[in-house]
């Protein structure tokens, strides 16, 4: 039964790889077309690298891509017809919890979140890549504010019960996330389109062409999601699984900055998925009435 179990888990992790990777070369399609630049950053990075592919125990894709070239993917994506694919943005989906955007495909189903009732399909992300300020203080304390933003973006987002509700009371520091989930409760759209308004003003604040440093406010690693354009370049490709995919030019001095020795294996504990899988189905699309009734009734796909 473990060894079964065991099969059936590979099975799952190589058709969700074989599914992101399908996505990626989709992705990097519609730039070729579109004369739209990016770059593979992250863990996605250290995998070209450092394996010439997935890193074997990672489950997603990132893609960075400067903010005047993904404002015109968003635009290109009201009209477009991506096939087996969509944009998955802030501005088309209500119940979609963050700024940035994924390439999704409309062939599978996937709830990450079992608190946050968005229903899409296996993705690839898609990080707008903002100017900032030429001072790096300036530019971290507006890493910081956006933040913030970013953090009242998902208490209005996630759907507590009633009893994870109650419990911020206890803690002090959960007070200001108490009141706007309970004022969000009445009046969570507008308070959503709100709050993705400030993002985009901070986001267009500055002239990308001129500014010296950019910035993944949307990123995941703090202040060191703020380095010099200059480490961009036009790119250097490098092989991932059959295809390639362009890195930084400076992909070294990128990495370091985040990771430090990217080329040493972490301990083998920390190998795991980062992402969490409230609801899966990879053969088909279900409408979210649907996923949310089998969530409801715990008969959760894998």
């Amino acid at each position: 039964m473990n060894n079964r179990k065991s099969l059936d888990i590979r099975n799952i992790k190589d058709n969700w790889n074989n599914t992101i990777l399908d996505i990626l070369k989709a992705f990097m399609d519609i730039c070729r077309k579109h004369n739209l630049r990016f770059y593979c950053c992250a863990g996605t990075a250290i995998g070209a690298v450092r394996h010439h592919g997935i890193i074997p125990w990672d489950d997603d894709i990132d893609v960075i891509m400067p903010r005047p070239d993904y404002d015109r993917l968003i635009e290109i994506a009201k009209t477009a017809d991506f096939g087996k694919y969509e944009l998955i943005t802030p501005y088309n989906d209500e119940s979609y919890p963050l700024y940035f955007s994924k390439l999704s495909d409309k062939t599978t189903t996937l709830v990450e979140d079992r608190e946050i009732p968005c229903v899409i399909g296996l993705y690839v992300d898609i990080f707008p890549l903002d100017p900032t300020d030429d001072d790096m203080e300036k530019a971290k304390r507006l890493k910081a504010k956006y933040t913030k933003i970013i953090n009242r973006l998902n208490a209005v987002s996630t759907h507590n019960s009633f009893g994870n509700y109650i419990t911020l009371l206890c803690d002090p520091k959960e007070w200001g996330r108490f009141v706007i989930k309970t004022v969000a409760f009445f009046f969570r759209s507008a308070i959503r389109r709100h709050l993705i308004r400030q993002m985009d003003r901070m986001s267009h604040l500055y002239d990308y062409d001129k500014a010296k440093n950019v910035q993944v406010y949307t990123g995941s690693y703090g202040y060191k999601e703020v380095f010099p354009k200059e480490w961009l370049g036009k790119g250097r490709m490098f092989k991932f699984e059959d295809t390639e995919v362009p890195l930084p030019e400076e992909y070294d001095k990128y990495l370091r900055h985040f990771f430090g020795d990217y080329m040493q294996l972490p301990p083998v504990e920390q190998r795991i998925e980062k992402h969490s899988r409230a609801y899966l189905n990879m053969e088909a699309k279900e409408s979210k009435e649907e996923v949310m009734r089998k969530m409801k009734s715990n008969k959760i796909l894998k």
